[in-house]
């Protein structure tokens, strides 16, 4: 808060004195329709010429039709002759006369575009024929243009960047006749200033954003490609979190205002971007590179062009486009951390050179040797034939040690635009390879209460995790502009990331006296394809409306192959025993896992912009089919004994399996499923603005949603028990925003949304989380949930990259999803619906150059967050038994979000510096049931600093992460569940611009 109040200050204390002296950025005429159109009528009897005027006459303001004048005077008079039109002379009549300058015979319009001001002619201005003949021609080197059409009447419309565009209605066009119309354009002073901004870069600009923010329909927040690039951050995950009041868990899952998962949709350029993770309904947003970005932009006021899955909010993934000019951008990058360059880390024995990038050794896929079809051992197999079976899994089960190697990342970009006559073509290609090594050693704990009532850890463990990514992403765009009207762009997407994760952990079970020693070794792949086709067009009809739409097909997937468990136990109690194997779950398993998903779809958006009101309908259609299946494989005691205190790799040798140690096929009957999801939507909207000050945009969401999840046979893929759930919702908002100044604006809206259960939560499927021991699993009775979002914001645009802003909000929801415990004794986790919940909160947002202090600073910047959240649910009558607190925050809401950096730009020898600062605040991660408490995930305080060089047409750039070396704590009450450190992060990047 002190933070803001310093950055306020001085901005507020500048405040301009007269309201409106700095004008706002206006729509730029040439990529908008006007709000007010400048509109000319002209007369017929002005427009025609006598049939019996004499070829080389020439018509103005001052002559009747027919009379005899120099023909020198049908030259083009220069500015400030008197033979030309200044701007209080051209009127109506002066703007269209009879003409044979053009060659004997030529039938249309001609004449000469020029500045109102200094009656300079205008170079590439746009003369546009909206009806009639569709036509547009653009003007010389000296404003003059010529356009030849057919017999009749004809409207046109005449525009130029940074100035007021016209519309000229009922120009006559006789044959063999030249009609003469000069128009007299008039600076807008707000688009000149808009100009200056997007002049400096594009919409990956800080500045374009703010713009972009200040003239939105909707409350929303933004961070650009210029703001990502002064940050450490390597992925949209980590970026994100820098926006007001977002915060991210798990390293890659994003909450809008302390909501998560489905209550957050993420669209990529538009399209609604399917989820490669069975257990969370989040997209995961570390595969997507922060250099594959242009901007990452949160609505947090719902309008009907959006999806209608909004809670936080809705988060807008925009990537990098095709350049201006010719860029070649190669990179490279290196980096480690405190707790993990160089030392011991965990790994595993099987992988690879093709698993470095990404793609995962073929030994790691299901033996040929075992049927698909049909049950391990039910179809008769000799006990020969099984024991081949037996063998066909590599005997891999132990953690290897391994010295951790520094983290490393290349890239490359190429782009440019084409351009033939008024077209354009423009490319960009860039492809990115990442890995990093990890390390992390951490604590783990399981509570329960004693016969005194006191929560006590029955269970702590010791953990230690070793971790290997590899990423792998390519992006191309392709966009043809065929002319100013009329745009193609092709869009495609490809990222791999791979994940070997090798864990092992000592533990200690009060309750049994036992002492566990455990081994996971796990393998995931997570890929996705997406490919896009947008058009833009401005039709020409019904007030020059525009068409913009989409069509997209995406597929994702996610491989667990061979997931390996090992556990080994002996009673601490009893001197001198060792650790054996026991014959139980959870120990000598293996898992292996796919998931699939295909997502194709479309929206279309027209948008006709009427005198006093802009009109806007469209629709979207989007299908998603996902097949999920999962194999499960446990290792039994035989009948011939076996000493169990042998190392698993063993004690499962091949000359063991079919003898001492069997193999028996645990796949279960819900291990796989197929769903189904169909959305279809149409909404029409409206932006007016009754007032000058006052713009009102409101509308209504029709969205109807069909979900289905079909349980099937792992093996025949028969089809079994079906969950169906079909809705149609109708989902009203109104948006208010009234300019109390150009550069201030006070925001209003109210809006009715939902939230639909994921497939995973409906899935009856049971997943073992190893790390915290215990079964997660679905609930197919979940219902959807359904939000009233209220929100106010008042900001001030107080410079090109500076603003001040305040918001609250209000949200209620009905039938909130919660994870909760559903075993207290082995704390397994389900999903379940609440009644109801409320959140409400206020943020409040500064950005400023210390300029406004003193001269001496204006190298300096400033910017700080703050986001104040409450929350409570209404649990009903149905779930008070079970859960332990009836009044507690929402699950996963943190009660505050803090933002700061502060940056120097030095531009005299390209020296840039950021600090930067976040934390969140305590939210529940779990909800506690059956008298054990919640457990909460404590704040994590991160600071960052980034240092920045211009050496010619390279840059380098330095960064470190999490200066404090805080650490990732979940506590319930007094026991500590799991703490670990990250580490302190360090990063060197050189990257050329040829």
């Amino acid at each position: 808060m002190a933070a803001l109040v310093i950055i306020a200050t001085p901005v507020f204390a500048q405040a301009p004195g007269v309201p409106g002296t700095a004008p706002a950025p206006a729509a730029d005429p040439v990529t908008q329709p006007l709000s007010e159109p400048e509109e000319i009528q002209t007369q017929p009897a002005t427009q025609e010429a006598p049939a019996a005027a004499d070829p080389s006459s020439t018509g103005n303001a001052a002559q009747q039709p027919g009379t005899e004048t120099d023909p020198t005077a049908a030259q083009p008079a220069a500015p400030g002759d008197d033979g030309a039109l200044g701007a209080e002379d051209m009127g109506d009549d002066a703007m269209l006369a009879e003409s044979s300058v053009p060659p004997p015979g030529f039938t249309g319009i001609y004449g000469r575009v020029v500045d109102e001001t200094n009656g300079e002619g205008l170079i590439e201005a746009t003369v546009k024929v909206v009806t009639g003949a569709q036509k547009q021609v653009l003007t010389d080197l000296d404003g003059y243009y010529k356009v030849a059409l057919p017999p009749g009447k004809h409207d046109l419309r005449v525009f130029y960047d940074v100035y007021q565009g016209r519309r000229i209605t009922g120009v006559v066009v006789t044959q063999g006749k030249a009609t003469k119309l000069d128009v007299a354009l008039s600076a807008d002073e707000g688009a000149v200033q808009e100009v200056v901004v997007e002049a400096r870069a594009d919409r990956r600009a800080e500045g374009a954003l703010l713009q972009e923010r200040k003239k939105a329909a909707a409350v929303s927040d933004a961070i650009s490609a210029q703001e990502i690039a002064r940050t450490p951050d390597s992925s949209a995950s980590d970026a994100v979190k820098r926006v007001v009041s977002a915060t991210v868990v798990d390293g890659r899952y994003v909450l809008l205002r302390g909501l998560g998962g489905r209550y957050s949709t993420t669209l990529l350029n538009g399209a609604l971007l399917p989820s490669p993770e069975p257990d969370e309904p989040s997209v995961p947003l570390d595969i997507f590179p922060t250099n594959l970005l242009a901007n990452l932009n949160i609505v947090k006021s719902y309008t009907p062009d959006l999806p209608g899955t909004f809670g936080g909010g809705t988060l807008l993934i925009e990537t990098n486009s095709y350049p201006s000019e010719f860029e070649l951008k190669p990179r490279i990058t290196f980096g480690g951390d405190s707790v993990t360059t160089f030392r011991e880390r965990n790994s595993q024995a099987q992988g690879g050179f093709g698993e470095a990038l990404g793609f995962p050794s073929s030994s790691r896929q299901l033996p040929n040797a075992i049927p698909r079809d049909a049950q391990l051992g039910a179809s008769g197999e000799s006990r020969e034939v099984l024991a081949q079976q037996f063998r066909s899994f590599p005997n891999i089960w132990e953690a290897r040690r391994t010295t951790a190697l520094p983290n490393m990342g290349v890239g490359v970009s190429v782009g440019d635009t084409l351009r033939f006559g008024n077209s354009r073509l423009g490319y960009l290609v860039s492809g990115n390879y990442g890995h990093r090594d990890g390390v992390q050693e951490g604590t783990f704990a399981r509570a329960s209460r004693d016969e005194n009532d006191q929560l006590y850890a029955f269970e702590s463990a010791s953990n230690s995790q070793g971790f290997e990514t590899a990423s792998l992403s390519g992006l191309g765009s392709v966009g043809f502009q065929i002319d100013r009207d009329n745009e193609l762009t092709w869009f495609g997407l490809y990222t791999r990331g791979t994940d070997t994760r090798t864990h092992t952990a000592v533990a200690s079970n009060l309750i049994r006296s036992e002492r566990q020693e455990s081994t996971r070794l796990q393998f995931v792949s997570r890929q996705l394809f997406f490919n896009q086709l947008r058009g833009f067009h401005r039709l020409g009809l019904l007030g020059d409306a525009e068409l913009d739409w989409q069509a997209n097909v995406s597929r994702v997937d996610r491989d667990e192959p061979d997931t390996r468990d090992t556990l080994y136990l002996n009673n601490f109690n009893i001197p001198g025993t060792v650790p054996t194997f026991p014959n139980q779950p959870n120990s000598g398993e293996r898992f292996f896992a796919e998931l699939g998903e295909t997502s194709t779809g479309g929206s279309l958006n027209v948008t006709v912009p009427l005198s006093a009101v802009k009109l806007k309908a469209g629709g979207l259609a989007q299908v998603s089919f996902r097949d999920f299946g999962a194999r499960r494989f446990r290792y039994l005691l035989g009948t011939t004994p076996v000493d169990r205190s042998l190392p698993p790799e063993q004690l499962f040798a091949p000359e063991n399996l079919g003898t001492s140690i069997n193999v028996r096929d645990s796949t279960r009957a819900d291990d796989a499923y197929d769903a189904y999801l169909g959305i279809f939507s149409g909404y029409v909207s409206a932006d007016a603005q009754p007032l000058d000050a006052l713009r009102l945009v409101g509308g209504v969401r029709l969205e109807t949603s069909s979900q289905v999840l079909t349980l099937k046979d792992p093996f025949t893929g028969a089809r079994g028990t079906e969950n169906r759930s079909d809705y149609a919702n109708l989902l009203p908002s109104l948006n208010a925003i009234y300019a109390l100044t150009p550069t201030v604006n006070l925001r209003g809206g109210y809006s009715y949304t939902l939230a639909r259960p994921t497939f995973r939560e409906l899935a009856p499927f049971i997943y073992f989380d190893f790390v915290r021991r215990r079964n997660v699993s679905g609930n197919p009775n979940l219902q959807q949930t359904r939000i009233h979002n209220v929100d106010a914001r008042l900001e001030w645009f107080a410079g090109e990259n500076e603003v001040l802003a305040a918001s609250a909000f209000y949200k209620r929801f009905e039938n909130p999803i919660e994870r909760v415990i559903n075993n207290p004794e082995a704390q397994d986790l389900s999903y379940r619906n609440a009644a109801g919940a409320d959140t409400y909160g206020v943020e409040l947002e500064a950005r400023a150059s210390l300029a406004r202090l003193t001269e001496t600073l204006r190298d300096v910047r400033v910017g700080a967050n703050l986001t104040l959240i409450r929350s409570e649910v209404d649990l009903g009558d149905t779930v008070v038994g079970a859960q332990t607190n009836q009044r507690r925050p929402l699950q996963g809401q943190s009660p505050y979000v803090i933002n700061f950096n502060a940056g120097y730009l030095r531009p005299q020898s390209g020296t840039e510096f950021t600090v930067l600062y976040n934390v969140y605040g305590p939210r529940i991660s779990e909800v506690g049931v059956q008298r054990l408490p919640d457990v909460y995930e404590r704040p994590f305080h991160r600071v960052d600093i980034s240092v920045a060089q211009q050496l010619g047409s390279a840059q380098l750039k330095l960064t470190a992460a999490n200066l404090l070396n805080a650490s990732v704590t979940l506590r319930q009450e007094s026991v500590v569940v799991q703490s670990y450190k990250p580490g302190i992060a360090f990063s060197a990047s050189l990257g050329w611009s040829l």
